[in-house]
């Protein structure tokens, strides 16, 4: 059975049956490549979803649930964006430059520059002054003495400039609204799985629900992929072309050509143990796939005169069970494994792809959140399960723990912004007082500047970056799928000393290691 899109306005049109009503969401501010903005202009006249009326099909849903989503979506984003590109009221803040100035004249970052009368007072001060050395919240400086005026006026400046950090510290999180959702019926309600991708080269979300697959793009079609799967999907995950690689719990794997909509190879895993999870390696057609008895197992997409099929280049055991999370640091030369044992593993990559394990990093649950930071390559971050909601901080070059904050719920995934200096953290069940979708944290403070709230029985399982990495769609356990977008898009930060700075590793040995810090001797 099919169904036509009925255009009568963009925002009321609604998929008729006589008996059921299936909305559609007709919202297009959702997020675009602006290339893929300009040139895929789809006219409404011949807007056609063929949509059944199965358990897990993938449909759109009415943007009567929020007409303010977009309006509340841009607002929250130019916070965003002025939040970090801004300091707090009467705090001017120190750029990178101007620190290794100071830093080199022997200053201290965050002194205060303080204006003396030209001709000071000689009248020693009362005992009780507020510039006295036995008053409450006494100074004491050294060189000319403070006129009582003077006194007053630090005192009033400092007072004030305490009541603006306190402030900005109190103020609460700005609150995000999905732009899109997505009605996503026989979704798996399984922490471990990952079902769903964002591709970098159609900007087509790919989604796996039960034993179908699906596309939704910008234009707001709905594809199903032609793939004949007869077990439970249990990931997906796009390349950076136009390949999907899929897995069932049988440990059966399918390449789709997305754009012709077909399968060109299949694989099975060893011994038909279940993919939870894969990772492609950057500019290549390489692939990993963690399994359910915690090995990973390294596959090469290649052609022949015959076609296209899939060979294991090796595989390797690597946590005691199940994997949950895989990723690549910016130059893949090292790789994060998340497992079911409660720990992460780090493994170095040779140049023919064998690898050698660097470090466990223990946890307290199942790894499956892992993220390297893209502007600073050796800093990892991680987070745990239900009984843990931890997220840390580590080294990747020395396997420091740098830092780990509390959370209010079980971490599903963690996303690092590339155009300021923040994290996202997805959270599954959270805990009885308060719990969230997701977080946007400020590093390395790790202050809460965005969040979305959510009922208690309400999680995100699984998210996935968009290609311009603005916004991210995610899938939640009430059988949808969610589009946030995070951040605006401007200038990506690098792994420069320009956008290091201070503090990124918070250790004085660490920052030494890693170029961060002192450019050399104080100028005397």
């Amino acid at each position: 059975m099919s169904f036509r899109l009925h255009n009568q306005s963009p925002s009321n049109s609604i998929l008729e049956t006589s008996s059921r009503f299936i909305p559609s969401n007709s919202s297009l501010s959702v997020y675009r490549n602006n290339n893929t903005h300009q040139e895929t202009a789809v006219s409404r006249d011949h807007e056609v979803a063929n949509l059944s009326l199965r358990d897990d099909i993938l449909f759109n849903r009415s943007e009567a649930f929020n007409q303010n989503a977009d309006t509340s979506l841009d607002s929250a984003s130019s916070s965003i964006s002025a939040h970090s590109a801004r300091s707090p009221k009467g705090v001017r803040r120190l750029d990178s430059h101007q620190e290794w100035i100071a830093d080199a004249l022997g200053f201290a970052n965050d002194s205060k520059v303080l204006q003396f009368e030209s001709k000071p007072n000689q009248t020693p001060p009362r005992k009780n002054s507020a510039g006295s050395r036995g008053s409450h919240g006494s100074i004491e400086m050294a060189g000319p003495l403070l006129s009582s005026t003077g006194s007053r006026e630090v005192m009033h400046l400092l007072a004030s400039q305490e009541a603006v950090v306190t402030t900005t510290k109190s103020r609460p999180p700005k609150v995000l609204t999905a732009s899109d959702i997505l009605q996503a019926p026989g979704l798996r309600n399984d922490f471990y799985s990952n079902l769903v991708s964002w591709s970098k080269s159609t900007n087509r979300v790919v989604v796996g629900l039960g034993l179908h697959s699906y596309l939704w793009g910008v234009d707001n079609m709905v594809e199903e992929l032609k793939c004949p799967a007869s077990e439970i999907i249990t990931a997906v995950s796009c390349s950076h072309s136009e390949y999907v690689i899929m897995a069932t719990a049988k440990g059966k794997m399918y390449l789709i050509d997305q754009v012709a909509n077909r399968v060109l190879t299949t694989v099975s895993s060893e011994n038909e143990k279940c993919i939870f999870c894969f990772a492609w390696v950057k500019n290549t057609y390489m692939f990993l796939a963690g399994s359910e008895l915690g090995e990973v197992y390294v596959y090469e997409v290649k052609k022949d005169q015959y076609g296209t099929f899939i060979s294991m280049k090796s595989k390797f055991k690597c946590n005691q069970q199940q994997i949950c999370g895989i990723a690549f640091n910016s130059d893949c030369s090292e790789v994060a494994i998340g497992g079911n044992d409660n720990s992460c593993t780090i493994w170095k990559i040779n140049p023919d792809f064998e690898v050698q394990l660097k470090f466990i990093l223990p946890h307290n649950a199942a790894v499956k959140a892992i993220a390297y930071c893209p502007w600073t390559p050796s800093l990892l971050a991680t987070g745990g399960g239900s009984k843990d909601r931890k997220v840390r901080f580590w080294h990747s070059s020395s396997g420091t723990l740098l830092k780990e904050v509390l959370t209010n719920g079980q971490i599903t995934s963690l996303i690092w912004s590339r155009f300021s200096r923040e994290i996202c953290a997805t959270f599954g069940f959270g805990n009885e007082k308060k719990s969230s979708l997701l977080s946007i944290y400020s590093y390395p403070d790790m202050t809460t500047v965005v969040e979305v709230p959510a009922a208690h029985n309400l999680r995100i399982l699984c998210s996935s970056m968009s290609p311009d990495y603005s916004s991210i769609c995610v899938a939640a356990n009430d059988f949808t799928i969610r589009i946030y977008k995070l951040w605006e898009k401007t200038h990506e930060l690098v792994a420069s000393p320009e956008t290091e700075g201070y503090g990124t590793y918070g250790s004085t040995l660490i920052d030494f290691q890693e170029g961060v810090g002192n450019r050399g001797g104080r100028i005397r």
